[in-house]
Parts: structure tokens; C-alpha cells; sequence
């Protein structure tokens, strides 16, 4: 969704200088439609995406609905056979590519394609980035990578704002001490908001809505994980005023004027205050010398990624607005996708006694420590069934498309199909994703959930039996050229293993702790519906997909099986 770059300009005067604008425009580009056919191609072009009016369709189409226009885009590469097609948004070509060799192409050419665009989009509309702070990284050409791309020109090492940012994520995120803290402090703070609600219930059976759920437990407990217990001290009503922005947030990744999008840019501005004025109190603690530099977590800044982010925004020049903005772009990525993904692997495993028995007995058999009794979160990470569903789960609902643009034209697409330099190169999960050649099994294909397809049985000697014995065994279906929810290549979201790590322990807590019962389904705001729910659509080509229909059920608190 982030393809279209330029065309916000012409919407971004007056709404009588915009109407105007946008006429000339329109003109121009038929005009260009009508000539086309007298210019001969010096290149094998490939098939072109149907438009109802040429030129001027996809776009309203990309800019008023991403699920439709991304629904075109899998039918044009059913329709033609092809695995590489073509539209224009504004004055860009816009090439979309499938295929495992074709992805890996595009993941594999950081030289020729780049995809920072989408940061500066991101950093412009999330993040709150003034033209000068932006230009920063708009002239650091050199990559995230140790060594600079080659003919990125000189740059000190100072000036490699990509590199150091990226190196915030590596150290403080990746690093195993880090990521092992942030999970198990997580879990401790999940496991306290499930212990009140067992307290308050004393062991009955109580019904609830599990997306309303989610959205208030887990989602704060991840947010306090990452940002501290300040950040809702200061902001009675934080969690509400999140996920009101969350509904609009892929609007803004359009680039248009506040004035075509009033309720989104009204909501982002009432988060980002809230965020700013966590910042600015965190800071204030930190000159008070209320914080310890070293230390794994703190009420103020939260975790250690936290603090080092927003010392290293400050080390570079760069705004506390801006610093505020990145904390805000962070809780989008977070909660966008864990939330969701969490709820519909719920939902499967309400719905389904048989399977919601075998991923209790294995959390209970593989998933506990066998001194405490309690969860360990590195044993519940290797569980294999329970990795299945959550890449199940991943692969179904999640709807994102890595872009590139073609930095260094001419870019060979593939054989005899080029792209200019400025041309942008996408490609979308939702297509390679339900690639049945890939994912189809017998009986079971592409387009559905089966919570088994990632398992694999085998036959194995039990040092404790002294028999042969069977055990499971986690095993991906497909190569990273055909599973991309996090994106692909040279940059893949910072934070998907304290993702991953928070949306199995989630599960894992939930399905040991409480009896769960299927009771109905309901609309989001708990009336009556006719039918389950279906992935919804505002969310498409950016983020996991929340369901469009919540889940009415039963739970009570069971004993834990030591």
C-alpha cells in the first residue's frame, strides 16, 4: 500500500487548487493513454492490471479500498498465467512479481532495489519527522548492512543513520539477553492480569468477548513490557484512545491531507500527545537520576530498546515530537499484528475441542519447567504443533506487500521485462501465501487452516522407556521466498521474535490456565450475526488482519496439571 508516493501532492492545496490539479492530471495521463499506442516498446512488457477508465481506475481503487485492488492483483496473475504484472499509480509504473525465484529476486538486490521509501512515508506520517530531520536519512545511502553498499558515496560513520538505528534493534532486541528478558517479563505480567481475573471469578464460569479481551489485557501487558507502567499512569484511557487510532492508522500510510481524513489525523494527534508526554516524563526521571542505565527495565522508559532508542533519537539531532512518534509507529507494529493473530488462533482452538485438547496436552507434557511447574518460555517456543498454528495462522491473516524501488534502473524483473529507475517492485503474502503448489496438501489446501500442515512424525528411541516411541517435530512447509508476513530480504521486521515469543506464550497461558468453551458468534459490538468471521479488509497490504466478527465464549479457571 505504500506504492503511492506522489500522487498526495496533488491533493495537498486548497480543495479548489486540488479538484484543479487533479483534472490537469487525468488529462495528461489520457492524453499519454491515447498516444501509447503509436510508441513501440523496446521491452517484453508484461500483462497489464484491467481498468475500467485507464490510468485513473487503480488509482481510486488503490487509494479507496487495498483489499479490492489487492483482490485484482490475484486475479489478473490467475487470469494471465503470469507471474509478473503491471499498473500505473500516478505517473509510476507499479510492477507486482509471485514465484518463489522471482521474490527471492527482489529480496536479493539492495545494490538496484530499495525499499526506504516506505520508512520515509513512515516517518513523515507516524513518526512526525520535519523535512530536516528527514533529509538526514534521505542522504544515507549506505544501507543497514556493516559495510556500506557499494557506490553509496562517502559517508562518516556518524552520518549512517540506517546502520546505527538498526543496530538499536540487534543489540537490544535480538541479543538473547534482551529478548529472553522481554519475554519472561511479559509473561509475568500477563500471567498477574489472568490471576486477578481468576481471583474476582473464584472458579465459576464466565462468559466474554475474546477480541475485547485481548485488546485490554494482553495488549497492555506488551505495552508496559516495551514502554513501562508510566506511559498509562500518565494516560488514563491509553488502551481505549490506541485502539481507536489502530481502526484509521493505515489511512494515514497514504500520504493524504489531514483535511480528506479528518477522524485518523484527529485520533494520531491524541496518541501522539499521550506518547510525548511519556517522553517528556521519562526524560525528566532520567535527569533526576531516577534510572539506572544498565538495568533490564524501568518504569519510565520500560525496557532497555526503550531508553537507547530515545537517548540515540536525542545523540542525533533528532526532536523529542519525532522520538515520540517512533514510540508510536512501535505500538502499531506491536499490538497490530500480535493482537490478531493471538485472537484467530483462539478462535480455531475454541471451535475445535479435539485440537484445543492437543495443544494443552502438549504445553503440559513439553512446554512447563520441571521444577516449578510453570511455563518456560524457550521450551514453549520449540513445541511443534503450537508453532504450526501460529505460522498457520501468520500465513492466512496476514496481508502485507514488500515493496522496492528500482534505485539504479534499468532493473531486469525477469527475462526481457525491465523496469526504470523510480519504477516500484511489489510483492504480496496474500498471493504467495495461498500458493497451493507450495502449501497445498491432500485434503487440505492452501485456503484453509490445518493446524498440522507445519508437523511432521516420527519414529525416535525414548532413553526412558528404552522403546521406540513417537514425536513430533516441527517442520516448515515452505523456503522465506514463500512466507514473508514480516517482510523479505535485507530488512525483516526488528521485532518479530518478541512477537513470536508474545503470541505463544499468550496462547500457551491461556489454554493450560482456563477451560474454554465455543459459545456463539457475534458482531464487533456484540450483537447477533449469521456467520463466523472472515479476515477485515480495512487492514489489507499493511498489517495482520483482524477478524471482522468476535468470538462469544465460556472460561473458568482449571487447575494446573503439575
Amino acid at each position: 500500500m505504500y506504492a503511492f508516493k506522489d500522487f498526495a501532492p496533488f491533493l495537498s492545496g486548497s480543495p479548489l487548487s486540488s479538484v484543479q490539479s487533479l483534472l490537469v492530471v487525468l488529462g495528461i495521463l489520457f492524453s499519454l493513454f491515447i498516444v501509447s499506442g503509436t510508441v513501440s516498446r523496446r521491452r517484453n512488457e508484461p500483462p497489464r492490471m484491467q481498468e475500467t477508465i485507464p490510468y485513473v481506475s487503480n488509482i481510486l481503487l488503490f487509494m479507496t479500498d487495498q483489499a479490492a485492488f489487492l483482490d485484482l492483483v490475484q486475479k489478473t496473475f490467475k487470469k494471465t498465467g503470469s507471474h509478473v504484472i503491471k499498473c500505473y499509480i500516478g505517473f509510476r509504473p507499479l510492477f507486482f512479481v509471485a514465484g518463489p525465484r522471482n521474490v527471492q529476486r527482489l529480496f536479493g538486490s539492495p545494490d538496484v532495489l530499495d525499499g526506504n521509501f516506505i520508512h520515509f512515508l513512515l516517518m513523515s506520517m507516524q513518526w512526525g519527522m520535519s523535512a530536516t530531520e528527514l533529509s538526514k536519512f534521505k542522504k544515507d545511502r549506505s544501507g543497514r548492512l556493516p559495510k556500506p553498499i557499494p557506490g553509496s558515496g562517502p559517508v562518516t560513520e556518524d552520518q549512517r543513520y540506517w546502520r546505527s538505528h538498526s543496530r538499536l534493534y540487534t543489540d537490544f532486541l535480538s541479543d538473547p539477553r534482551y529478548s529472553e528478558a522481554l519475554g519472561s517479563d511479559f509473561l509475568r505480567r500477563f500471567t498477574a492480569q489472568l490471576d486477578q481475573w481468576q481471583e474476582d471469578t473464584a472458579s465459576e464460569w464466565t462468559t466474554a468477548r475474546l477480541l475485547g479481551t485481548l485488546k485490554t489485557q494482553m495488549s497492555r501487558c506488551a505495552a508496559e513490557t516495551l514502554f513501562g507502567t508510566r506511559l498509562f499512569d500518565l494516560n488514563p484511557g491509553f488502551t481505549e484512545c490506541y485502539w481507536q487510532y489502530d481502526e484509521v492508522a493505515g489511512k494515514l500510510l497514504l500520504g493524504l491531507p489531514s483535511f480528506l481524513m479528518p477522524e485518523a489525523a484527529r485520533a494520531k494527534r491524541r496518541l501522539h500527545a499521550m506518547v510525548r508526554r511519556h517522553i517528556d516524563s521519562a526524560w525528566a526521571s532520567q535527569s533526576a537520576g531516577d534510572v539506572d542505565a544498565e538495568c533490564l527495565w524501568e518504569p519510565h522508559f520500560g525496557s532497555r530498546l526503550s531508553r537507547e532508542s530515545a537517548m540515540w533519537m536525542r545523540a542525533q539531532g533528532f526532536s523529542d515530537h519525532a522520538a515520540a512518534g517512533h514510540t508510536l509507529a512501535s505500538l502499531f507494529g506491536l499490538n497490530g499484528n500480535t493482537v490478531p493473530i493471538t485472537a484467530w488462533a483462539l478462535m480455531e482452538l475454541i471451535k475445535d475441542p479435539s485440537l484445543l485438547a492437543a495443544v494443552r496436552s502438549e504445553i503440559l507434557e513439553g512446554g512447563l519447567n520441571a521444577e516449578t511447574g510453570e511455563l518456560d518460555a524457550q521450551r514453549v517456543m520449540n513445541l511443534a504443533l503450537l508453532q504450526s498454528i501460529y505460522i498457520e495462522t501468520m500465513r492466512l491473516h496476514v496481508s502485507f506487500n514488500v515493496s522496492r524501488e528500482v534505485r539504479d534502473g534499468p532493473f531486469e524483473i525477469v527475462p526481457g521485462c525491465w523496469a526504470d529507475t523510480g519504477a516500484i517492485i511489489q510483492t504480496c503474502s496474500t498471493v504467495a501465501h495461498l500458493d497451493e503448489e507450495v502449501w497445498g496438501v491432500d485434503q487440505h489446501p492452501a485456503s484453509e487452516f490445518w493446524a498440522w500442515r507445519h508437523v511432521q512424525t516420527e519414529e525416535a528411541y525414548d532413553d526412558l522407556t528404552g522403546r521406540m516411541a513417537s514425536r513430533s517435530r516441527f517442520v516448515m512447509r515452505a523456503r522465506p521466498t514463500s512466507f514473508f508476513p514480516y517482510g523479505g530480504g535485507y530488512w525483516v521486521c526488528p521485532g518479530r521474535h518478541f512477537g513470536k515469543m508474545e503470541i505463544m506464550l499468550a496462547l500457551a497461558l491461556i489454554v493450560i490456565r482456563f477451560d474454554l468453551e465455543f459459545v456463539k458468534w457475534t458482531n464487533l459490538d456484540g450483537s447477533e450475526t449469521d456467520r463466523p468471521a472472515v479476515d477485515d479488509k480495512r487492514y489489507a497490504g499493511s498489517i495482520a488482519m483482524f477478524p471482522d466478527r468476535d468470538l462469544c465464549f465460556r472460561w473458568r479457571k482449571r487447575q494446573l496439571e503439575k
